[in-house]
């Protein structure tokens, strides 16, 4: 992900700390010699159509951020449907906003999602882990040109992941650099951050 955000990484790293986590699962890439190895988040049974590996994919992410402390996720692809899962799940405790670019809908994370959320003790005096992670305040933006991922699709997860703005982009599946749209990102991170402190 570090490599797919180039000048609004730059920018971003300005006003935050920023830390990279790529997928577990390594794909087969036609070009062995390649040192960015594709990776995904989670697979799909080509004989059923299930996603399957989400549940681990929120296990690692757990595993991984434990005793961190986030503000926002950003995520791009299957990353940004993670981070919108991850959101709601409560998975990452203290995150307040979420970024995504290029992010398909797949129902079956948010069904995780639910569950994970659904199975964490809470006070009875706190909201719901999945009810304030859908409040969560997110950033959904969908390339015009995307080839792998549609308009719609993003649209979908942004209506179904709660709390979503949506923006479509002239470009295609990629984590938009220009300035415009990142100053738009930065100042989405910035009152959402600010409002939920």
């Amino acid at each position: 992900f570090a490599n797919k955000i180039g000048g609004a990484k730059r920018k971003l790293s300005r006003v935050y700390d920023l830390h990279f986590l790529d997928g577990p699962i390594p794909l087969e890439d036609e070009n062995e010699n390649n040192s960015n190895n594709p990776k995904a988040w989670w697979l799909k049974d080509e004989e059923t159509g299930k996603h399957i590996n989400i549940e681990e994919a929120f296990e690692y992410v757990k595993e991984i951020t434990s005793g961190q402390t986030y503000d926002a996720i950003l995520g791009f692809s299957q990353g940004g449907t993670l981070a919108t899962g991850l959101a709601i799940g409560g998975v990452v405790p203290g995150v307040r906003a979420v970024v995504t670019a290029g992010s398909p809908f797949v129902q079956d994370v948010l069904d995780v999602a639910k569950h994970v959320a659904d199975a964490t003790p809470m006070d009875d005096n706190e909201m719901n882990l999945y009810q304030k992670g859908f409040n969560m305040p997110k950033f959904h933006m969908a390339g015009e040109t995307d080839q792998l991922i549609s308009v719609d699709s993003t649209k979908l997860l942004c209506e179904n992941g709660g709390n979503g703005q949506f923006v479509v982009h002239e470009k295609g599946h990629l984590f938009p650099t220009r300035a415009a749209l990142v100053n738009q990102v930065m100042e989405f991170l910035e009152i959402s951050l600010c409002d939920t402190k």
